[in-house]
């Protein structure tokens, strides 16, 4: 044991020793946090049937499946837009005093539907009563363009992280050389294995993506997305001179 002890130190010492110079250095943590409002939304549905005949179970989601796409397509939502699983056939079974009864078979089927045009998230609701469906529903806001936002997020975080070893150099009569190391992980933490790089994309409108409830949703008019907040943090080393 002492043995393995001793590997994980080594690694650590060596890790650390890479991203922290010998020499006159400054580490910084860079922040950055701007709000942005999401521009579509995905609504996951669940179809599911059950039936001691699975052939009856199988016909009623590929009905309402098929009156979901017909009808989706009403709200001008492009095919790309609109993805489902292969059915997931298995056997269905319920307690009753303890004792396990066949129910037959379960047949299920997970639709995602991206909509880009969020005035129209309450008309697809209605569309969901409408083609019967009572089954688990979530809805998450998103952004199309996530990545752009990160990296614009990362750039802000640098140019804070600058701002701040210049201003702590200066301090110090001296100035900032160059960068030795950039990492989206506290390198001087001590519990490196529950790092997590922290980067996101979050809002009051966020809640809604873990939020599950059966239909109907809110009438039209209530339902609201709020602003989302984009934020980025970095850990930067610069050498001094």
């Amino acid at each position: 044991m002492k043995k393995i002890l001793l590997v994980l130190s080594l690694i650590s010492c060596t890790s650390l020793a890479s991203v922290i110079p010998n020499e006159p250095h400054i580490y910084v943590e860079g922040t950055s946090e701007f709000g942005v409002f999401p521009d579509q939304i995905k609504v996951s549905v669940s179809l599911r049937a059950v039936n001691l005949d699975a052939e009856v179970a199988k016909s009623e989601v590929d009905q309402k499946s098929l009156k979901l796409f017909e009808a989706v397509k009403k709200l001008n939502v492009e095919k790309g837009d609109i993805t489902a699983t292969p059915l997931q056939i298995n056997p269905a079974f319920e307690y009753e005093d303890r004792k396990k009864i066949d129910k037959g078979t379960s047949v299920n089927r997970n639709v995602d539907i991206v909509l880009k045009d969020l005035k129209k998230y309450p008309q697809l609701n209605d569309i969901l009563v409408n083609v019967g469906i009572t089954s688990k529903i979530s809805s998450t806001v998103e952004v199309s363009n996530e990545n752009e936002l990160k990296k614009k997020a990362l750039m802000l975080a640098l140019k804070d992280a600058r701002v701040k070893a210049e201003n702590l150099a200066e301090l110090q009569n001296k100035k900032v050389k160059d960068v030795h190391s950039i990492s989206e992980f506290k390198t001087r933490d001590d519990n490196s294995y529950s790092l997590r790089p922290e980067q996101r994309i979050y809002g009051q409108s966020y809640a809604v993506a873990e939020q599950r409830r059966r239909v109907p949703p809110p009438p039209p008019g209530i339902f609201e997305i709020g602003e989302m907040s984009v934020t980025a943090t970095v850990y930067v080393v610069y050498t001094m001179e």
